[in-house]
């Protein structure tokens, strides 16, 4: 892997670098449009290949279009997906990107005779750039290209390029089909017109293996990395190692996109079908400290279909890309700003504006929301279950801190509710999403989390039902109640005639000795979070928590704060204070 500058790329060829609107370093935003396409595709000794050729033909050429037409300043497609036939007609039409904005395109396979031939048949429309190769007649490229138009050197107008990259490592499949049929590059190039720019880098797929510590030191400073894939496994650890390389260092100003084929490709070898039954898994990876964690912007995303995560231990934000076939529009924010007031510098990520899928009769329709996927797994939540969908129906991430609460699956902070805390937000090293509202993610870890929360709170709403096992201070909860959060009272699941209240069902897997701590815990919450003595030792007096026994519901402590009188209403890690 050689890092190239396109300056000097472009300087051979008697262009310039060009002023590309996402990569300037101001404080105005971009638009980035990313295409996420339905995955059927053709694996041969020829190359890889969408397998319905008239989809293809009706899909990628409606995308260019849109880019062109919508102006997006940044527009993606994935691994071994763009038809060459396409882009070549489209270029030849008009349909081109216009001056400022960048297209990086994956694009299917090609051989090296076919590609230039390709370039002299565009010619006339643009110049097409690419690394000198020794041909290898029986051998396909998997390239991507990268289309923009260049000022001429000495003032001559503009010239369309398409530069374009190959893979530089192969995917090591059991076949060995990259392995043996693909022909390599070894250049990686670099766009950065000034020191004072924004960087970005391309890598394809597997290019992945070959950023090791001192690739990722000469390329993440002030660098957008976009990250194109066809991979049925793009959380297997191979290939996160090099995201973990690139936002290990101290600065925030790098960025990650990995854009893959939607969920489910089926691969097609001859007239053998085989099903991946894959994630799509793509994400935007960024740690600005000014990133927008507000529950109105995590809402609108989520809604549309941009799902927050929070990567533990690195730290970093993770939005992952609903799984199923889409055009995303976005606006975002610059990886850097230079000369910006500090006022003005507020790197809140991406926000997604609109999103567009296909509909049966073949036309692209524009979707106020996303199936997230949680009506599905509802009924889970037994009589919890419409209570929780209307909360979801507001704020999806109002409804994750219900179901932390109900199942007592809170982090030891106050501030646990905090999106960035909040345990089923958090995602490790495997990158297994376990969030409940958005539950596309198919591993057994994800599902069985999800599942276990839910049956939580479907025991909390029978244990509600039953008289005998409510404390005095929740009586009048037998006449009536509804699941509720609220940032006023960020402790509190469930509202009642007398108001707010906390109800907690912690399972069977618990010992008395967990259940004693938990209560204490949230009790301590629930006073240094009150307005006054009185309304805390009143939120304390309604926190109830359960848990099973040998087959039996078990309240904790029924009368606990009862008794309490207001100079020993204190907290509840002064043990002297204890009843």
């Amino acid at each position: 892997m050689i890092f190239k500058s396109v300056a000097e790329i472009l300087q051979e060829s008697g262009c310039q670098h060009p002023t590309l609107n996402a990569l300037t370093p101001s404080a105005a935003n971009y638009k980035a449009m990313m295409f996420q396409p339905h995955g059927e595709i053709e694996a041969s000794a020829a190359g890889v290949f969408s397998k319905d050729r008239a989809l293809a033909q009706n899909q990628f050429k409606k995308f260019l279009e849109m880019a062109h037409q919508r102006e997006a300043d940044l527009a993606v497609t994935p691994e071994y997906s763009m038809p060459w036939a396409v882009l070549k007609s489209s270029l030849e039409q008009g349909v081109q990107p216009p001056q400022g904005k960048l297209w990086v395109l994956g694009c299917e396979s090609i051989k090296l005779e076919e590609l230039n031939a390709l370039k002299a048949q565009l010619a006339p429309v643009a110049k097409v750039i690419f690394e000198p190769l020794n041909s290898e007649a029986n051998k396909f490229l998997d390239p991507l290209a990268y289309v923009f138009h260049a000022p001429v050197v000495g003032g001559g107008g503009t010239q369309l390029v398409v530069l374009v990259q190959f893979k530089t490592k192969p995917m090591s499949d059991p076949d060995h089909f990259e392995v043996n049929g693909l022909q390599l590059g070894s250049w990686v190039y670099t766009f950065s017109k000034s020191q004072n720019d924004i960087r970005l880098i391309s890598l394809i797929c597997s290019d992945a293996f070959g950023v090791l510590d001192p690739q990722a030191e000469e390329i993440y400073s002030r660098a957008l990395i976009i990250h194109l894939q066809l991979n049925p496994k793009p959380r297997h650890d191979a290939f996160r190692r090099y995201r973990d390389r690139l936002l290990r260092f101290g600065s925030d100003e790098t960025e990650i996109v990995c854009l893959n084929w939607a969920c489910d490709v089926v691969e097609w070898c001859g007239a053998a079908q085989k099903p991946w039954k894959n994630v799509a898994a793509s994400a935007w990876y960024l740690k600005p400290d000014t990133f927008d964690y507000r529950d109105q912007t995590i809402a609108a995303n989520h809604k549309r279909g941009l799902y927050y995560t929070r990567l533990m231990p690195a730290r970093y934000h993770v939005l992952f890309f609903n799984y199923a076939p889409a055009i995303f529009e976005l606006t975002v924010t610059k990886v850097f700003h230079h000369g910006v007031d500090a006022v003005e510098s507020r790197r809140r990520g991406p926000q997604l504006t609109a999103v567009f899928t296909r509909t049966a009769a073949g036309a692209w329709q524009e979707q106020q929301t996303c199936d997230d996927g949680f009506a599905s797994i509802a009924k889970e939540a037994g009589g919890a279950k419409k209570g929780l969908e209307k909360i979801s129906a507001d704020n999806p991430i109002f409804t994750e801190r219900v179901i932390a609460l109900c199942s007592g699956n809170i982090a030891d902070e106050i501030t646990w509710h905090d999106v960035r805390e909040l345990k089923s937000c958090m995602i490790d090293a495997t990158e297994i999403v376990k969030r409940v509202t958005f539950c596309q993610d198919s591993d057994d870890a994800a599902s069985t989390f999800r599942v276990s929360q839910l049956k939580r709170c479907a025991n909390l709403a029978e244990i509600l039902k039953d008289e005998s096992l409510l404390p005095p201070a929740l009586a009048d909860v037998k006449d009536g109640y509804e699941f509720q959060w609220q940032a006023v009272a960020p402790h509190q699941n469930i509202r009642a005639k007398k108001g707010g209240a906390t109800a907690v069902y912690m399972g069977e897997e618990v010992t008395t000795e967990m259940v004693r701590a938990k209560k204490k815990r949230i009790a301590e919450y629930l006073r240094r979070g009150a307005a006054s003595t009185d309304d805390g030792l009143t939120a304390m007096q309604r926190l109830a928590v359960w848990h099973r026994e040998n087959g039996a519901i078990k309240i904790f402590e029924r009368d606990e704060f009862v008794k309490i009188d207001k100079p020993d209403a204190g907290s509840q890690f002064d043990f002297s204070r204890s009843e």
